[in-house]
């Protein structure tokens, strides 16, 4: 996680720094916030001073008796410098090399990456000078988080209101250099398939994809390129995360093979069908004078063990193992071997509380660098141990 220096300037859209904080620590960041005259007029620097549980930065003078460096303390300390909002005026003073108060001393001072999130009416966003001094930060190479369209704070409707805050802080995951898997390429599978029966039935499974979703989400904040390939996942989506619909085993495999070459990492998280109809009905099965149905079911395609068979090149392929016991684990250890897998993650299902739409999990990550047990955790937190695993199985990989 980074420590982020979080730069609020003089808007109506000042009090939406509040949210993009609260997400930042959710996110696991520390947070030290450094307002303008101008944002304290519209949020009082206590309400940040007690959510970051850490002074504010105010003013570029601090005691009077003793010299004051803070522009540079805070430049030494943060990982990645946001300023949201950022008014007309700041960017202004930012592109010019201004450092004539807190804010922009420590932009001038802070070698780090920048991000810019601009908030202003539409025909001070559309203005030529705003459009110029956006270009000179970007040629300096800041990011620039562009502003929604809707309605302002003075009725106008158009280009020029804050981003959402969640679109924010995906933004500061997706551009962190600091982050353990920056650069690298993530792929996950996520939910359940399902194999249809006729046209309103299907077979499918108890999988809601959250484990796949938190995945995502702490490999996108750890500074990774992420993809879902989500199979009927019915949860809300993350910003700066991709994401492909695959309903049925045959859609899900078909993407998963496509998205292989381009892939760092690749781990299949979704619970597939083992078997599907082997004839899908069409319309409606009607059941009238009919006590009994068979159905003749046939396997579907081994994802996991299809893609084991690839050539590997430094990727790193993980499977997960929705296992009963010590039986299970023992089976789980097993397909690592069989399927070529770098890492298997055994789900004990028979543990209370743990499993398909539950909010927890209790896994043990086989790698062949040893097995590791999580015991009874959030699945946030079983997500992270993952990606800690495959960091080091990445570690290991270019190493070779």
């Amino acid at each position: 996680m980074a420590e982020v220096l979080l730069g609020v300037s003089g808007g109506i859209a000042a009090y939406k720094a509040i949210d993009v904080l609260r997400l930042l620590q959710k996110d696991g960041h520390r947070v030290r916030v450094v307002m303008t005259r101008s944002a304290q007029r519209f949020v009082g620097p206590a309400t940040f001073a007690a959510l970051s549980g850490r002074d504010v930065g105010l003013s570029l003078f601090g005691d009077e008796t003793a010299p004051d460096y803070r522009h540079l303390e805070y430049a030494r300390e943060a990982e990645v410098m946001l300023i949201a909002p950022a008014t007309a005026n700041t960017i202004a003073r930012l592109a010019h090399g201004m450092g004539d108060d807190l804010l922009s001393s420590v932009a001038l001072a802070y070698p780090g990456p920048v991000m810019v999130a601009p908030a202003m009416n539409t025909r001070m966003w559309e203005h030529p000078a705003t459009r110029a001094n956006l270009a000179t930060l970007e040629a300096r190479g800041a990011t620039i988080v562009p502003p929604g369209h809707g309605v302002l704070a003075d009725g106008d409707v158009g280009a020029g209101r804050l981003a959402s805050p969640a679109d924010i802080v995906a933004a500061v995951a997706a551009h962190r250099p600091g982050g353990d898997l920056f650069g690298r390429r993530v792929v996950i599978t996520a939910g359940g398939t399902r194999e249809p029966l006729d046209a309103v039935r299907y077979l499918g499974n108890r999988s809601s994809g959250r484990m796949g979703w938190a995945l995502a989400h702490d490999a996108r904040n750890r500074g990774a390129t992420v993809t879902v390939l989500a199979a009927n996942v019915d949860l809300p989506r993350d910003e700066g995360v991709t994401y492909h619909d695959a309903a049925t085993a045959e859609e899900l495999g078909r993407v998963a093979r496509a998205a292989w070459n381009d892939a760092d990492v690749m781990i299949m998280c979704a619970a597939v069908a083992d078997y599907r109809p082997r004839a899908v009905a069409d319309g409606k099965i009607d059941k009238s004078g009919a006590p009994e149905l068979t159905i003749a079911l046939e396997r579907t395609e081994d994802i996991l063990a299809r893609l084991g068979e690839l050539p590997r090149g430094g990727r790193v392929l993980v499977g997960f193992a929705a296992e009963a016991g010590e039986d299970g684990l023992r089976r789980a250890r097993d397909k690592r071997l069989r399927k070529n897998a770098d890492l298997i993650v055994h789900n004990d299902i028979s543990r209370a509380g743990t499993g398909f739409g539950s909010e927890e999990n209790a896994v043990t990550l086989i790698s062949s660098r040893g097995e590791t047990e999580s015991g009874l955790r959030s699945k946030r937190e079983c997500a992270r141990l993952i990606l800690d695993e495959v960091r080091g199985l990445l570690g290991e990989t270019a190493a070779e």
